[in-house]
């Protein structure tokens, strides 16, 4: 005899189905976007050397450390690997912007800097990394300070940074002042040679040269020693000097042991491959009765501020 189960099966399904027992489920998907706009970044905490006022070194130049702090929402890498950094430090009368012509006089630029070991940029979500760079600021630099040519001025530091998208953002640093330089050099040997008791120079003056390696136009102050070999003295008086290449009675100026000051206005170079001198003229006269012998002594050019 032969069992019939489908109709079996079937309440059996239905059943179920109408308990909660089994059903078919289905799923489908929804596609997602959004557009992450650039940000311009942006640029803080700017500082020139260290907020203190600028002191040059005389006929060479000087470092000075420039920092800054850069900001970009999309990422430091965005400036710091695609972008670019500009630091600019300047005279404030020359412009008020990083805009100005590189000019060793007034205006250093540089493209090249260095993101701090302290604070790299880690690149992914790290937003923010901080900049460094130093200049080497030549001795004519321009100075700021009361006693200058530019007293109401300051030196000011601009950091300007730009993305891979070319949106850019600066920031200044408070002004510093640039101390002025009065300095100077020389150069020759003010060597009067062989000369016989009562008999001067004449016209073979010795020539010392005075460059001026300061940022001002410098007046001369000079001083010396009475020459001397043992217990024997020639007096500095019997030195005389001058600005102009005449004959020892004609010269201008006799030394003195107590420094004066001369109009010697040597002016400030504006550049280091161009000097600014000043030539001065030596001669001497050996008294009459002076005791045979070889006489030293020393003379001695100081740096002062020239008034006009």
């Amino acid at each position: 005899m032969k069992r019939v189960l489908i109709p079996y099966l079937v309440a059996v399904f239905m059943v179920g189905a109408l308990l909660g027992v089994a059903h078919l489920a289905f799923a489908d998907t929804a596609s997602t976007a959004v557009t992450v706009s650039n940000s311009a970044p942006s640029v803080s905490a700017v500082t020139t050397n260290a907020g203190s006022a600028i002191t040059l070194t005389e006929n060479t130049s000087t470092s000075v450390t420039l920092t800054g702090t850069i900001t970009d929402a999309n990422g430091c890498s965005d400036v710091i690997t695609s972008g670019s950094v500009t630091i600019a430090l300047y005279r404030s009368g020359v412009t008020s912007t990083s805009a100005c012509t590189a000019d060793s006089n007034v205006c250093y630029r540089t493209t090249t800097y260095s993101v701090q070991a302290s604070d790299t940029c880690a690149g992914g979500t790290d937003t923010t990394a901080n900049v460094s760079t130093t200049l080497s600021l030549w001795y004519y630099a321009e100075a700021t300070d009361a006693s200058s040519t530019y007293p109401t001025n300051t030196w000011i530091t601009t950091i300007t940074a730009a993305d891979a998208a070319a949106a850019s953002g600066n920031a200044a640093a408070t002004g510093v002042e640039l101390n002025s330089l009065y300095a100077l050099n020389v150069t020759g040997s003010i060597s009067y040679g062989s000369l016989t008791a009562n008999t001067t120079t004449g016209a073979s003056n010795q020539t010392a040269t005075i460059t001026n390696t300061g940022n001002y136009k410098t007046d001369t102050e000079f001083t010396g020693t009475d020459m001397t070999s043992g217990g024997n003295t020639i007096a500095a008086t019997n030195e005389k000097y001058g600005l102009s290449d005449v004959t020892y009675a004609s010269l201008s100026f006799s030394l003195s042991t107590s420094a004066t000051n001369r109009d010697t206005n040597i002016i400030k170079t504006t550049t280091s491959t161009t000097p600014s001198t000043q030539a001065t003229y030596w001669g001497i006269s050996v008294p009459n009765g002076q005791v045979a012998a070889a006489y030293t002594g020393t003379n001695t050019f100081t740096s002062v501020y020239s008034a006009n």
